[in-house]
């Protein structure tokens, strides 16, 4: 019979990913085989060691973008710096355009969940993650799959946050929390397919009927953010119908990743337990 002691240390481990179990610094992937597929993948790891588990991000790319220009562009890497973040590319569907599956799947066929697994499993063998904090954040194309992810895979996902999504999978099963942004007057992608996922995680995370409330965090404030469930909710979901469409040309762009998204992202997954 296992001691109070012993329980606690073994509920302790299973949260963690095996390289705290055995914490010697190894190289992080460069690229995975997903169905004989090589993929892509960049990341930003800090080098050093340390004894506490760290969370793990997995950033989704648009249609017309890469790997490196989402890494360039999300600007996660500086709003947390202690963090594992990971940039999967997606396969060519065209000369000019990704797709998050193999080309010719149809839109539920979502097959990069498997990419999504494959991920975890190799970046949990080379740093300490805390597997009970891993992210996923997209933008367009990549936010209509990290929220498709985010709904199906609620026992390795807790958390998405997206910009300019909608979904394209089935039902949210629950247990994951959501920050979504949406322009109104986004063309690309109609603020009707973000609130239609938004209804979806607020349905699946039962804060369906709460009363959509201001955020008080100043980085979530600033992008006009609402929350749906109380302080008490394990799984609230955060909308924020932001009016930041200035590109840094000048242009007008609704369906841009705001400037302002990498401080709100990094207060949102801060403030979950």
């Amino acid at each position: 019979m296992s001691s109070p002691a012993s329980s606690t240390t073994a509920a302790l481990i299973s949260h963690l990913s095996p390289a705290c179990v055995a914490p010697t610094l190894h190289t992080t992937p460069e690229r995975l085989v997903v169905r004989g597929q090589e993929r892509l993948v960049l990341s930003h790891a800090p080098d050093r060691l340390r004894a506490e588990p760290r969370d793990l991000v997995i950033a989704f790319h648009g249609r017309t973008n890469d790997a490196a220009r989402a890494q360039r562009c999300f600007r996660l890497d500086d709003a947390l710096p202690e963090a594992v973040i990971v940039y999967p590319q997606a396969l060519r569907a065209n000369p000019n355009a990704f797709a998050w599956g193999d080309p010719g799947d149809p839109a539920d066929a979502l097959r990069d969940f498997e990419l999504v697994d494959a991920i975890i499993d190799a970046f949990g063998d080379a740093r300490c993650i805390d597997l009970e904090r891993v992210f996923v954040v997209g933008h367009s194309l990549g936010a209509y799959f990290a929220n498709d992810v985010a709904c199906s895979l609620g026992d390795r996902v807790r958390a998405v946050a997206s910009v300019a999504g909608g979904l394209q999978g089935g039902e949210c099963v629950g247990g994951t929390t959501a920050l979504l942004l949406h322009h109104p007057d986004d063309a690309l992608v109609p603020l009707s397919a973000g609130e239609q996922a938004r209804d979806a995680f607020r349905e699946a995370n039962g804060v369906a009927d709460a009363t959509a409330m201001p955020t008080a965090h100043p980085a979530l404030a600033a992008l006009r953010c609402l929350r749906y469930g109380d302080d008490d909710a394990p799984n609230p979901v955060v909308w924020c119908a932001h009016d930041d469409a200035t590109s840094p040309g000048g242009r007008y762009d609704p369906h841009r990743w705001p400037a302002a998204t990498p401080a709100a992202i990094a207060a949102f997954l801060r403030q979950l337990p």
